[in-house]
């Protein structure tokens, strides 16, 4: 294995060869990629990092966060292709008729926000976007931004889409045209696994957020007012204050067994509730802008469990190396099925004793569980 430095005009600097690297893919959080190799040239000016095999086949690319020089030993610390998705946006849905619900139309008008910009730099590497069409409606999940403008990360708003509708967003380097792709990809994918087949210590996980509310922020000072809309005074002189409405717009939303968000009315009368109910509300001064903190809190809550499995110490002819992130792995105990998780990561690692590569399912971050093949 080697690694091909560029410099941000996409020329070629040198070669990092002989190289050892430890790698972790992940759904929706950065990757994280460190190498150490050997190369006699100057590489400060490095801002892509290609690893290649030994014929030269594609690997992994990301940017150069930096190279520290030792002699002839290089260590790099690489910075994710998606850290570039992580700054902050205006969109504006204040024209008559600017908003449209549909997925594929808000992940375009984000991409357009981010990388079709005045700013000659922003896209000194071009960038491009590979974006499925889906029409599915978001706003009544999510809500309308219609008449409204929003000054967020361009990553933390697409997060909340990408979560809930379960897209990921991978990318790589194209070096003959000298570009970074990105492609949203949602994986449909299933694979079965035996847990008997595990040595494993099965632990639950702690009680997340089942349940949040999604409501318009109300102002106590409201005064009250006459049939006339007049407003109306106490005793003393002062205005009568309005009571908050029973009536004021609310939305509520359910996680249930099977790791699906349903949206229903206050009694929550759905197939598969999760006992004992965990709640959070969300109040803010537009019904869209709590719906989307509502969404993505129990987005937050989906397979929260965490499964490690070595993918050298399987015995099992399953491969997990080879299906990507997200893929669904259906866990079977005595042929009942346990419960679903995704891959979220795949950690990946080459040194003297070669290459090794574990699999981890799952969103949450402290380790609940191990399964290691054996």
């Amino acid at each position: 294995m080697y690694i091909e430095i560029y410099d941000e005009n996409k020329r070629h600097i040198s070669n990092v060869d002989n190289i050892s690297y430890d790698l972790t893919k992940r759904v929706y959080d950065p990757n994280a990629f460190n190498a150490v190799g050997i190369s006699a040239d100057d590489v400060n000016k490095a801002k892509i990092a290609v690893m290649v095999t030994d014929v030269g086949e594609y690997e992994y690319a990301c940017l150069v966060d930096n190279i520290t020089p030792d002699g002839n030993k290089r260590t790099i610390k690489g910075l994710d292709f998606k850290t570039l998705w992580q700054t902050e946006i205006l969109l504006d849905f204040t024209p008559d008729g600017s908003w449209d619900g549909r997925l594929s139309v808000i992940f375009n008008r984000v991409k357009s926000a981010v990388f079709d910009s005045v700013d000659s730099t922003v896209c000194k590497i071009p960038v491009e976007v590979i974006i499925p069409t889906d029409d599915t409606d978001t706003t009544e999940m999510l809500g309308s931004y219609q008449g409204q403008y929003i000054n967020t990360d361009a990553y933390k708003f697409l997060k909340c889409y990408l979560k809930f509708y379960e897209y990921n967003i991978e990318s790589r380097y194209d070096v003959v045209a000298g570009k970074i792709i990105f492609e949203f990809v949602k994986t449909t994918e299933i694979i079965d696994v035996n847990l008997s087949d595990f040595i494993y210590d099965l632990t639950t996980s702690s009680s997340t957020t089942n349940k949040a509310v999604a409501t318009v922020k109300y102002d106590v000072a409201t005064p009250e007012t006459d049939g006339d809309g007049n407003v109306v005074y106490n005793a003393d002189g002062t205005p009568k204050r309005k009571p908050r409405p029973t009536t004021i717009a609310t939305k509520y939303y359910y996680l249930n067994h099977n790791n699906d968000i349903v949206q229903a009315d206050a009694r929550g009368e759905i197939e598969g509730r999760i006992y004992p109910v965990k709640t959070k509300w969300f109040e803010k001064e537009y019904l869209s802008e709590a719906q989307f903190d509502a969404v993505y809190e129990l987005a937050n809550s989906r397979f929260v469990d965490n499964i490690i499995i070595d993918n050298n110490l399987t015995i099992d002819p399953i491969d997990f190396a080879i299906y990507p992130l997200y893929t669904k792995i259906q866990l079977y105990y005595d042929g009942k099925l346990y419960k679903t998780l995704p891959i979220s990561e795949k950690i990946i690692t080459l040194n003297a004793s070669g290459k090794n590569t574990q699999i981890k399912l799952g969103f949450k971050k402290i380790l609940l569980t191990e399964l290691l093949k054996g």
